[in-house]
């Protein structure tokens, strides 16, 4: 019978792989059922947005008509493509300012705001996506968030491998926050198998050995490097798939993967996962 770390660290990875799972295949249906259509635009402009030491401070001001700065606190100056658009489905028309699904995009590069713009004037022509059951919803970008999807992905990857490896150095971080081997002392719950073998020493030892999820693991030590460059591979596959499906600008967050991955791969050159 697997030992209690190791049960906790399966249910832990299966519970963010299925979560993470869910949040990407629902985001990557919900876009791909989009349709998209020919828009016209009607505003394409670079915002500034100003910030200073109280908090953000937003002004109505265009990029080429200038912005009113703060008047006190530090000075910061971000930008956000500012941009209207109509277009015609089922006769109806509609207008839209989102550039991407459900996200606000903002940048302290201008060049890479402008960059987004689909159209660097107004009367210009683009394509547009929307929702056929609500032609209301469009954007211009099929941009896809990597949080929190892709990350509980990752996640999930590294605590199972982790539990059917030795050493449990992931899942040793979740059980140090939880005193297995004092459970038998709370109302209702079964005695453990400490309370068991009180009066053998080696049976109090090889019990201590399954509390901890310091008894021989699933997969044995020398298979573990291979098992672990498996998961990185996974997990650098999932970053790869992000960006060949999303357009820019990316989510930042999907460049964990690809340090996790680098971190991962340094470790098994110099240390071995021996138990």
């Amino acid at each position: 019978m697997p030992s209690q770390p190791r049960v906790l660290g399966l249910v832990v990875a299966l519970t963010l792989l299925v979560s993470g799972g869910v949040l990407a295949t629902g985001q990557y249906y919900r876009l791909s059922g989009y349709e998209s259509t020919t828009a016209t635009m009607e505003r394409a402009q670079v915002q500034p947005q100003y910030t200073d030491g109280f908090g953000p401070s937003q002004t109505n001001a265009t990029a080429d008509q200038g912005a009113q700065q703060p008047e006190f606190g530090l000075r910061n100056v971000v930008y956000r493509p500012n941009v209207t658009y109509s277009y015609t489905v089922d006769g109806e028309r509609y207008t839209g300012e989102n550039v991407a699904l459900g996200t606000d995009i903002v940048t302290d590069n201008r060049s890479d705001a402008a960059a987004l713009l689909p159209a660097r004037q107004a009367g210009a022509t683009t394509t547009v996506y929307y929702d056929p059951a609500d032609p209301d919803d469009a954007h211009l970008l099929h941009r896809y968030r990597f949080f929190p999807g892709g990350l509980l992905l990752v996640a999930g990857l590294l605590v199972l491998t982790d539990t059917l490896t030795p050493n449990l150095r992931f899942v040793s971080f979740l059980t140090g926050k939880i005193p297995f081997a004092t459970l038998e002392r709370v109302p209702g719950v079964e005695r453990t198998a400490l309370s068991e073998f009180s009066d053998d020493p080696t049976a109090i030892l090889d019990s201590l050995d399954r509390w901890e999820g310091t008894e021989p693991s699933p997969i044995r030590a020398g298979a573990s490097p291979a098992v672990w460059m498996l998961c990185y591979l996974f997990i650098a596959d999932l970053a790869i798939v992000y960006f060949v499906l999303s357009s820019r600008p990316y989510d930042l967050w999907a460049m964990v993967p690809f340090f996790a991955v680098a971190t991962g791969v340094m470790r098994l050159g110099f240390r071995r996962l021996d138990p």
